[in-house]
């Protein structure tokens, strides 16, 4: 799994990229298939308010996961789009398992099939 981390508008610490890599590198107990994530910080002020946006790019086979967060610190904003995506790739999860249980024929025969 790769991580492209990016900011606009400021130069990222050492530390804030390592509490990215960190907490975002758990994803892959959730799903395996995850190829990069994308992570970009943006900091606006709207009005007399500081924000910080966190949007997660998560690519994976078939079409790729966007999950965006908003707070007043780096690191909270990061962790909110953590859980999001864990959230996120559990239901991707589940659904393709779904999926797969659906497609598979039924292997139980009845009596009465069985015997014709």
């Amino acid at each position: 799994m790769k991580f492209r981390i990016e900011s606009t508008g400021h130069k990222l610490s050492p530390s804030l990229k390592e509490v990215a890599t960190l907490k975002l590198s758990t994803l892959n107990k959730y799903y395996k298939d995850i190829q990069e994530i994308e992570v970009t910080l943006t900091h606006e002020v709207k009005g007399a308010k500081e924000v910080v946006n966190c949007t997660l790019n998560i690519r994976v086979p078939g079409k790729d996961e966007y999950i965006k967060a908003t707070s007043t610190i780096f690191e909270d904003a990061i962790l909110k789009a953590a859980e999001a995506a864990k959230r996120r790739l559990r239901i991707r999860k589940t659904q393709l398992q779904t999926a797969r249980k659906k497609k598979t024929p039924n292997r139980k025969v009845s009596a009465k099939k069985a015997m014709k």
